[in-house]
């Protein structure tokens, strides 16, 4: 449910979460960086750190990419695709 407080300038909402939903966020949240992290999925740069905020990592993400020469450049109908495979 969703409830919302006044400040009376302006309203913040308030949602109620039930327990067992967070449980579930929180395992799914773990067990999806743990198989990412186990395929590799993310270079070491990106791996979160307790010495750093998540803003800071998605700092470094971007900048990790936009880093790289032209790779926005889309003049010929190309995009960016980011995945990892074993090719055999």
């Amino acid at each position: 449910s969703i409830e919302f407080m006044d400040l009376y300038s302006h309203l913040i909402p308030v949602f109620e979460i039930e327990p067992l939903e967070k449980i579930t966020d929180a395992y799914l949240d773990q067990y999806l960086w743990y198989e990412a992290d186990k395929r590799h999925l993310f270079p070491n740069w990106i791996k979160p750190g307790d010495s750093e905020p998540p803003p800071l990592l998605c700092y470094k993400w971007c900048q990790g990419i936009n880093n790289l020469q032209e790779i926005w450049d889309t003049s010929n109908s190309e995009c960016v695709v980011m995945f990892e495979s074993k090719l055999e």
